[in-house]
């Protein structure tokens, strides 16, 4: 095991957040997206208690120690859940959706990303590697059949630690394609301590490595 390795699974994770359907053990629930045709005046719905401001929605709400999925602020023609794997510490996660980087946000990969999701977690935990499945990142603007890759970037005691790439191929949902493997850039991780970072999507197969 590498340095870095040791470093990142003993000091921390990513979170996220870190990525990354649960809503349904969530009381910030999101309909499960359903296979079929998205039309082009639909959007995801807006999760329950999520606030929205002109260049981004907001989400905060609690992990749950067996894992499941997190609704992901619906904002600029995107929403859905974001997967996550058991943890051994519950823990508050606030999720971040933007189309435009205006925070500042460094680039992580080549491109630009068509979708940033930042994200913060409230303090030390550990997540496995049973992570659920079922949803994802949705919205007309993802395209069924195509490839997309996922970067992830989480800071800790000012050290930057990069999560991924890796890459999905989206399939079809109710509000248009749905990008699921957000979550596996945290498995296996943990999380030392309060930490906050960033996950970009980029259209297109950027790397071997399948979520």
């Amino acid at each position: 095991m590498s340095f870095f390795r040791s470093f990142f699974t003993a000091s921390l994770l990513v979170g996220a957040g870190l990525a990354l359907s649960a809503c349904a053990q969530n009381s910030n629930t999101l309909p499960q997206p359903s296979l079929g045709s998205a039309s082009p005046d639909t959007s995801p719905p807006a999760c329950k208690g999520q606030k929205t401001q002109k260049q981004y929605a907001t989400l905060t709400d609690k992990l749950k120690t067996q894992g499941g999925a997190f609704c992901i602020p619906a904002f600029g023609g995107f929403g859905g859940t974001l997967d996550y794997p058991d943890i051994s510490k519950p823990v508050d996660l606030t999720l971040t959706s933007s189309i435009k980087n205006y925070y500042h946000q460094p680039v992580l990969g080549p491109g630009k990303p068509m979708f940033y999701l930042q994200f913060a977690i409230s303090g030390a935990t550990s997540f496995g590697t049973k992570l659920k499945t079922g949803g994802g990142l949705t919205g007309s603007k993802i395209v069924s059949g195509k490839p997309y890759t996922f970067y992830g970037e989480a800071v800790i005691d000012s050290q930057q630690i990069k999560l991924g790439p890796c890459y999905a191929t989206a399939t079809a949902g109710k509000y248009g394609g749905v990008i699921g493997g957000l979550g596996t850039l945290v498995e296996s991780r943990s999380v030392p301590a309060a930490t906050t970072g960033v996950f970009e999507v980029y259209s297109g197969e950027q790397t071997s490595t399948q979520c």
